[in-house]
């Protein structure tokens, strides 16, 4: 048997699959887990934020405008944890789209034409902000 030859993976609804002599049931996605992901979104994204934006909170620097994204990014994580005990979804989409849109702002305003850490670091609430401002509360 060749090393090199490629296994093509084709996976049809109720079909099995033999890959390398293994066979595979094609697997669904566990949706009844989808409630607990949201909410480690919500607690992951909230720890985050913490990490990012404490200390520029903590100085209390009301002369610099970053003091006051970093307010507003802690108050925006608190709101979207707070937001999924309500049962409609206009409070997390809206939260959920200010935080994509101040983490795409950070972004761009910190992209130096290099991919660091810090550039790394935005695209976490970024992505969960997006991700609840595209799906609300639903689970």
């Amino acid at each position: 048997m060749n090393i090199d030859k490629v296994y093509e993976f084709f996976c049809l609804p109720g079909k099995m699959i033999i890959l390398n002599f293994l066979t595979v049931a094609c697997m669904k996605p566990f949706k009844s887990g989808k409630p607990v992901a949201n909410w480690l979104l919500r607690i992951a994204l909230m720890g985050t934020l913490t990490v990012i934006y404490y200390n520029a909170v903590s100085t209390l620097n009301f002369s610099n405008f970053n003091f006051y994204l970093a307010a507003i990014m802690l108050l925006l994580g608190v709101l979207l944890f707070y937001s999924a005990a309500f049962s409609k979804s206009s409070m997390t989409i809206i939260v959920g789209l200010i935080i994509f849109l101040v983490s795409l702002y950070k972004l761009m305003v910190s992209f130096n034409g290099s991919i660091d850490g810090y550039l790394i670091t935005h695209l976490v609430p970024l992505s969960v902000g997006f991700y609840f401002f595209t799906n609300g509360n639903d689970a």
